[in-house]
């Protein structure tokens, strides 16, 4: 069984301290809330395998408005303790760590305004946010759709010195341009590959309700 670096996921998830729907700021631009994904290397090397793949059920936020697909056997948290994001999908745990995190944040703000500038705002503090004294961050960004909707995404790859992670960012904005929401998928760079089809397919079953 192949095995890889480990990297601990939910204890150290900062999906930045961006608020729900229920959460407004009074400043309408620049944007002044991110969702991020931070990944900090733990003291040992447990190794991980990638998650099996599993059926999908569906999550759905009727005050958010949005639904998604996850895997069954991922552990679902809603915002608090390690889960600062409006809702969090943890992949199975392997040595007492999770390998890799699905999250969902919906951000608002007061004014309408477009995808491009909420998306230029984001990705900036997304930068500035993605962990903790990272050695390097690089990544790419172009457009999407999530929901059917038109969508900006980027992929980070974040480098801890030994635990290298990748994350990939997907925001779709809200119909009255107030709000917008973020999906983002983050695991162990070394098993990226193995759960990205897992990631696309999550991705694929977003959608906007509201």
């Amino acid at each position: 069984m192949k095995r890889y670096g480990s990297v601990a996921v939910i204890g150290s998830l900062l999906l930045a301290a961006c608020s729900s729907s229920s959460t407004t700021t009074t400043s309408p631009s620049p944007v002044p809330v991110v969702t991020s994904a931070s990944l900090s290397p733990p003291p040992g090397t447990t190794g991980f395998t990638p998650p099996p793949t599993s059926p999908m059920k569906t999550y759905t936020s009727n005050s958010n408005g949005f639904q998604v697909d996850y895997p069954t056997d991922w552990t679902k948290q809603n915002k608090g303790g390690n889960c600062p994001a409006t809702v969090c999908f943890g992949a199975p745990a392997q040595d007492g760590q999770v390998p890799a995190v699905i999250a969902v944040n919906v951000i608002t703000w007061t004014s309408p305004t477009s995808l491009q500038t909420a998306w230029n705002t984001q990705r900036q503090l997304a930068i500035n946010s993605l962990g903790v004294n990272p050695k390097t961050v690089s990544g790419t960004q172009g457009n999407t759709t999530l929901g059917g909707e038109q969508a900006k995404t980027a992929t980070y790859t974040l480098d801890w010195g030994l635990i290298p992670a990748t994350a990939r960012q997907t925001m779709v904005l809200g119909a009255d341009g107030t709000s917008a929401t973020v999906l983002t998928g983050m695991s162990a760079t070394e098993i990226w590959k193995d759960l990205d089809p897992t990631f696309t397919q999550v991705e694929s079953t977003f959608a906007l309700t509201g």
